[in-house]
């Protein structure tokens, strides 16, 4: 928690020193794919997540943008059935920044993002034990690091579709391991900006 709350304050410092500051809000739909999805037992058994969260952007030269950004994602599970039906909600917090190329304008065109950030992600799960008795608890870890990357589209100065495919390093084994390596999924967003 202590090097997200550093990475925020540090965009918090920039966004004071930066000559050209928007900002904003986006939020969509969050597709997890791979172990997350479809681990038996332990994924979320769930086509759709969402995501909701605020962004800094640092305009660094013309095609150049910094954007820092914050963002809670929401995965509901669903049961996966059989002998031990379990069920696994999935949430994470993230703090990190994206580095964005627009290849057209300002205010219109297509971009590329790639971004890293920080994460602390729980799983809130509940079993059916031996008794036959739902069984519940959650696992949680924080600091995780995260990757994406993905394009968009922006439509006008406050108006952009984006798309990106999302990947956290997690634990797979340990008191609170999620029993897979990475938590992947695709992230499909409504961008909506303010400021200049």
């Amino acid at each position: 928690m202590r090097k997200i709350l550093f990475l925020a304050c540090f965009f918090a410092g920039a966004a004071l020193s930066a000559q050209s500051i928007t900002g904003g809000l986006y939020t969509g739909l969050s597709l997890p794919v791979g172990d997350l999805k479809d681990k038996s037992d332990l994924g979320t058994n769930q086509l759709f997540g969402s995501h909701v969260g605020g962004h800094l952007d640092f305009q660094v030269a013309p095609r150049h943008e910094v954007r820092a950004h914050l963002t809670f994602q929401d995965f509901p599970g669903s049961g996966w059935g059989g002998f031990s039906a379990s069920k696994n909600d999935y949430k994470a917090f993230q703090a990190g920044a994206d580095w964005i190329y627009r290849f057209e304008g300002l205010n219109r065109g297509w971009y590329s993002i790639a971004g890293a950030n920080l994460n602390q992600i729980k799983n809130d799960w509940e079993f059916i034990n031996g008794a036959g008795r739902w069984t519940s608890g959650s696992d949680s870890q924080s600091g995780k690091l995260g990757v994406r990357g993905g394009a968009g589209y922006i439509f006008n100065r406050t108006f952009a579709l984006e798309g990106t495919l999302n990947q956290i390093f997690v634990d797979k084994s340990g008191p609170d391991g999620f029993g897979y390596d990475t938590a992947t999924w695709l992230q499909v967003s409504a961008v909506f900006r303010f400021g200049k």
